[in-house]
């Protein structure tokens, strides 16, 4: 009977033990996407700015730019817009927070910019949460939200 138990509690840790890998790995490959979707943008390159959204109706944003909600037909016209509109763009990224929960995550962080736009500086920090879906060609987002971070003092 104690070796039974053994037994069960061994293969409990070790299959416990599988899903946190398989968790740490997706965790690490969210971190990396969400590191070269803020690279890209600085780069400027609005095709892998597209490619990482879900091309689907079940796509939506909300954003500082936009108050209506949007799809991503119009979240990829607004981000291109802006992002060929900025020139000596910088972004940092803090406290990135990574939640999983099957195929779907949940992250969210902040993130501190600067550019210029219309030869005005733009400096701040914003909150950012970005649902992924862990499809076939890997995480792409089905959601973002973003707003200004301004905590009361």
């Amino acid at each position: 009977m104690l070796r039974k138990s053994y037994l069960i509690l061994f293969i409990s840790f070790v299959v416990m033990g599988c899903k946190s890998n398989d968790s740490l790995k997706a965790d690490e490959e969210l971190r990396t996407v969400i590191k070269k979707i803020w690279a890209d943008a600085v780069a400027c390159d609005l095709e892998e700015l597209r490619a990482i959204h879900l091309d689907s109706p079940k796509f939506s944003k909300f954003g500082p730019r936009i108050a209506e909600r949007q799809d991503v037909k119009s979240t990829n016209e607004t981000e291109t817009e802006h992002f060929l509109s900025m020139r000596d763009a910088s972004f940092e990224l803090e406290d990135i927070k990574v939640d999983i929960f099957g195929d779907i995550a949940v992250t969210t962080f902040y993130n501190n910019y600067s550019f210029i736009k219309n030869k005005i500086r733009v400096q701040g920090k914003g909150r950012v949460t970005l649902v992924f879906l862990n499809t076939e060609a890997g995480w792409k987002i089905v959601h973002e939200h973003s707003s200004p971070f301004n905590p009361q003092i």
